[in-house]
């Protein structure tokens, strides 16, 4: 486990990340740094009276903090198994206003066999659709005040539904039904296409819908990365092929935390899976990496919207599993620096964000997102290139600062955060033993991020952010984006794509 020595070393940094993140700008930004960007007759903001990145801030080193004294609730105290096989966490909490359910199952696109593409995506909406008989599922959530949030990746699906203390029992055993006794309805699943993968030009731009990352999915390794193609038909066999896979007991886990008593618990889950098939020999498969891909380029997607939004990655995967702590941090510093490059210097877009794939084995795809108004968008592309580059160079420097600031971010943020409490642990714990089996790998995670020296981090980078590597997408209204110029950055998207990448552009 962490020592408490190591939690103390980056609590200051942890527990202060929005000092933090403008800290980073004067360190990682130096006053020489900013004057490749500006001339010496350029050196102020639009509407600034001071000098970039001038202020006299104290470190967040300087100033007091309270050590760390989390503690996650004990993952093998609150498990409890049925004779069936199903795995769930259970963390009373009498305090807590509510009751959480999660189901965590390996259902996704990367589990889908020969002939099965789009069954994944088929069944979890059967799951939490009405069915042809008994009371329809938008009644009963109704009647207990809730909803079923979904939450899919490509590997596993979770479902989640909060409730009052006194509705434990009905929550507990809705979920079991739903997962125990889903309704394959054939009718359904004939009249079932395949939609685009999104919904609008971003949908929801920090999910799987966001159509700049789904665009990318399809130009860089096509299925099972990217959704099935649009129109698709999924076949009723092979539905239920995958649910007699998935839908088992001893390959499904739960989490249930909040207001209920334990034992009482342990006794329901008894009932309600007493007679539940357990998975035979023919679990859940391997799962399967990208196909390579083409040569990287600037796919360009004319959509009438107001601004442009953009995806920059590449598909990796698998990735080794001593490999995963070092491209976790690799992952926090250049999400600070695109933010620093992008909205805190430039101004050009709200958020710029770098993601790693969380899948069990790290497959799936590295990804810049970002947006902004059409003079922002050729040079979000550029500067974001840029940081890629820069952070991949061996001549680059990872900063001490760099180094904590990102560690403090997953060891006390989002790991602490994934942890907290009744509410948040069960549904991590089991989404967690599903993926690896165990909670091991989870419960070790922070002393394994704590050890990321800052060689390790330029070694994942160099291996996994060549530039080159990388290609776009741009979804927006290209003549305007085209045409735009940023008074202050005034790069163009043809600056950016070239001849041959310009000769792809329109791809629809």
């Amino acid at each position: 486990m962490t020592s408490s020595r190591s939690i103390r070393r980056v609590a200051r940094v942890g527990g202060l990340r929005s000092a933090l993140l403008l800290v980073v700008a004067a360190s990682v930004w130096s006053t020489s740094a900013c004057s490749r960007a500006a001339t010496a007759d350029d050196d102020r903001l639009p509407g600034r009276s001071r000098p970039i990145l001038q202020h006299d801030w104290p470190h967040p080193r300087d100033m007091p903090a309270a050590a760390s004294t989390f503690a996650a609730p004990p993952a093998g105290a609150a498990l409890v198994t049925t004779a069936t096989g199903l795995r769930t966490f259970v963390v009373e909490d009498r305090e807590a206003p509510l009751v959480r359910i999660t189901a965590a199952m390996p259902l996704g696109r990367l589990y889908e066999r020969e002939g099965e593409a789009g069954a994944a995506e088929v069944l979890a909406r059967l799951l939490t659709r009405d069915r042809r008989s008994g009371a329809p599922l938008s009644e009963q959530l109704e009647d207990l005040g809730t909803r079923i949030d979904v939450e899919d990746d490509l590997d596993l699906t979770r479902l989640t539904l909060d409730v009052l203390p006194e509705d434990w029992r009905a929550g507990v055993t809705l979920m079991i039904n739903l997962l125990r006794r889903p309704e394959l309805d054939r009718a359904f699943i004939a009249a079932h296409r395949a939609g685009a993968g999104y919904v609008a030009v971003t949908a929801s731009v920090a999910g799987h819908t966001f159509r700049p990352k789904v665009e990318l999915e399809r130009r860089l390794g096509g299925y099972p990365l990217a959704p099935v193609d649009a129109g698709t038909q999924v076949r009723n066999d092979a539905v239920a092929a995958l649910a007699a896979r998935t839908l088992r007991p001893d390959t499904i886990a739960l989490g249930i935390g909040g207001a209920v008593p334990r034992s009482e618990v342990e006794t329901l889950l008894r009932d309600l899976t007493a007679g539940w098939t357990p998975a035979s020999d023919d679990r859940p498969g391997p799962l399967a990496a990208p196909r390579a891909a083409g040569a990287p380029a600037v796919h360009t997607i004319d959509d009438p919207s107001l601004e442009g939004w953009i995806a920059i990655g590449r598909p990796v995967g698998p990735v080794p599993d001593d490999q995963r702590p070092a491209l976790a941090v690799l992952t926090e510093i250049l999400n600070v620096r695109l933010n620093i490059s992008a909205r805190e210097i430039r101004g050009l877009a709200n958020k710029t964000s770098f993601e790693s794939p969380e899948t069990a084995n790290g497959t799936g795809l590295l990804l810049v997102r970002s947006g902004g108004r059409t003079e922002a968008v050729a040079p979000l592309i550029k500067y974001s290139l840029d940081e890629i580059a820069r952070i991949a160079s061996r001549h680059d420097r990872i900063t001490d600062d760099e180094l904590e600031i990102a560690k403090g971010i997953l060891a006390l943020g989002k790991w602490q955060g994934a942890l907290e409490g009744a509410l948040m642990a069960p549904g991590t714990y089991a989404v967690e033993t599903v993926r690896f089996g165990t909670t091991d790998r989870l419960m070790r995670w922070p002393e394994a991020v704590l050890a990321v020296t800052a060689d390790q981090v330029k070694e994942v980078a160099a291996a996994y952010l060549d530039r080159n590597a990388m290609a776009t997408v741009v979804v927006g209204p290209l003549d305007r984006i085209r045409e735009a110029r940023h008074p202050r950055w005034p790069v163009a998207l043809d600056d950016i794509t070239g001849p041959a990448a310009r000769a792809q552009a329109g791809v629809q």
